[in-house]
Parts: C-alpha cells; sequence; structure tokens
C-alpha cells in the first residue's frame, strides 16, 4: 500500500524519467518529454542536430548530465560528426548543432534536473569580428601543430595564412598554374609572392595528391578545392582539439601582419602605404587588447 509521501511530483516524475534518459542516452524520450516549444525547433531536428552527440557520449561513457572536465574539448568530434557522406559539415550545420545542445540544457536547467549550463563558455563556430583579439603566438604554433598532424590541407591554408596574411577569399582561388614550385613563386591578386620554405613545404603533399605539378598545372586545378565555410569548420574543430580558444581566420591573418612585418611583398600588398595602414590597424587592435586585460 502507497503512503502520501510515496506519490512523486509531477515535475519530480518529468525530473526523474528525463535523468533515466539521460542514463541510457535515449535522445527521443528526452526530446519528446522537454517538447517543441522548450526546444524551440521541430523533434526531428533535436535528432539530427544531436544524435553524434549522444552516439559517441555513449561509446565514450560520458555523462552528459555531469560531464567530464575535457567535455568542450571531446564535443567536438561528435559536433564536427556528419550523420551520413563524407565530412566536414558546413559551418551553419556546426552552429545549428552548438546552439541546439546549449537549448535542450537550459531547458534541463528549467525542469529542474540541472542548476547549470554544461555549455558554457562554448563558442559558437565561425563567429568572427574585426575587434576579435589577436591570437598568441603559442596558440597559433599549437593549432599549426594540430593541423599538420590531422590535414594537410587545412595546415597548408593555415600556413599561408600565417606566413603570408592570405585573405580567405584569395587563397580558395588560388590554383596551381599560378604557382612554380621549382621557385617557390606565386602570383597573387596583386603581386607575385616568393612563398617561405615553410609555406612550400606545405603544399609538396596537396600538389603531389593532385597529380604533381605538370598535370595540376594543366589542368588549372584550385589548390584549395573547399569552401569558406568548411574551411572554417575545419579551423573550429582543429581549435577545440588543439585546446585553445577559438582562432577566427581574420584574426590568424593579423597576427601574420603582427609577427611577420618586414613582409610586404609577401603579404599581398602593392604598395607600402597600404601595407602600412594595414600593419597600423593589427597593431591597434593588440594595443587595445593590452589595455583591456586585468
Amino acid at each position: 500500500m502507497k503512503m502520501p509521501g510515496d506519490t512523486l511530483h509531477p515535475a519530480d516524475e518529468r525530473a526523474l524519467k528525463l535523468t533515466k534518459a539521460f542514463r541510457a542516452y535515449d535522445l527521443d524520450t528526452i526530446a519528446t518529454t522537454l517538447g517543441v516549444e522548450a526546444l524551440s525547433r521541430p523533434l526531428a531536428q533535436v535528432h539530427s542536430n544531436l544524435k553524434q552527440v549522444f552516439t559517441q557520449a555513449q561509446a565514450d561513457e560520458i555523462d552528459l548530465l555531469q560531464p567530464p572536465a575535457n567535455f568542450h574539448t571531446w564535443l567536438a568530434g561528435p559536433l564536427s560528426t556528419p550523420n551520413r557522406g563524407p565530412g566536414p559539415l558546413k559551418i551553419n550545420t556546426l552552429t545549428a548543432r552548438v546552439v541546439t545542445l546549449r537549448v535542450l540544457y537550459d531547458a534541463l536547467i528549467t525542469e529542474g534536473v540541472l542548476t547549470t549550463n554544461p555549455m558554457t563558455g562554448y563558442p559558437n563556430p565561425g563567429t568572427e569580428h574585426a575587434s576579435d583579439p589577436i591570437p598568441e603566438r603559442e596558440d597559433i604554433e599549437q593549432l599549426l601543430k594540430t593541423a599538420k598532424a590531422s590535414s594537410p590541407d587545412l595546415f597548408a591554408a593555415l600556413t599561408l595564412i600565417d606566413e603570408h596574411a592570405f585573405q580567405v577569399k584569395e587563397l580558395l582561388s588560388l590554383k596551381w598554374s599560378r604557382y612554380d614550385p621549382a621557385t617557390g613563386e606565386l602570383l597573387r591578386a596583386r603581386t607575385v609572392t616568393t612563398l617561405s620554405q615553410g609555406a612550400q613545404r606545405a603544399l609538396e603533399p596537396l600538389l603531389k595528391e593532385a597529380g604533381g605539378p605538370l598535370y595540376a598545372t594543366e589542368k588549372a586545378l584550385p589548390i584549395f578545392p573547399i569552401t569558406p565555410e568548411d574551411l572554417r569548420a575545419q579551423l573550429w574543430k582543429a581549435c577545440k582539439v588543439a585546446d585553445i580558444p577559438h582562432i577566427p581566420l581574420s584574426a590568424l591573418r593579423r597576427a601574420s601582419l603582427r609577427d611577420h612585418p618586414a613582409r610586404m611583398a609577401a603579404s599581398g600588398f602593392s604598395n607600402d602605404q597600404a601595407y602600412r595602414r594595414a600593419l597600423r590597424l593589427a597593431g591597434k587592435v593588440v594595443e587595445k587588447h593590452r589595455r583591456d586585460d586585468p
């Protein structure tokens, strides 16, 4: 016989149901229990956006209600894993996944299951602003090390931005027909740049993959056959794996102007006035963030 005190309050029953569903990695039950209004999107979309997170969490035995200290770093893997087909994901898909998980945790706080959101401090991928702080050299080196170990294409792209201040649009428009591997010369939008030894070495595996200099040049193949969204998505994931703050591509370019101030032609500038102006702008951002530091 049940005593009056044995009956759970409806809110407690929902909290218990949600907790059990999390222990079982039962995303369908979680989404259905919370509902469309609380999650601000169709349940099918919630399932699509979070499927990889729950699948990988179960495989790795990650407690999604009480995540480990490296949770944000771990998330980079499942969040960037496609549900089907090859990757990488579009930046909008990555952003949707991050936002959906954040909203899910907010709903759990409303339900009384959690008191804090484990997604607090996790950046939306690909967000860039002109006032973004210029990354520390140590973080850039760690990013390059991570990219080199995982993706020759990403490593080469980041190396060209870091060494020669490429803008994304110019970088992704490059073709092998504009590069001479014998001399390291590259025809850019406004000038001819002799690439650094590091940049030339970074391009070697890509040129080999493209069929070698004769074939790639004759066919005028693109050096980086990816979209800006793909590049930003790969960069975002690499930053998470490297366990460093997100480094926007624009901030990496400004860091190049800071770290290699003597390379006017190598940075794609055809006249000293434009180059000096870019240096001043980069310097102002550095100085502003120095003043803002406590």
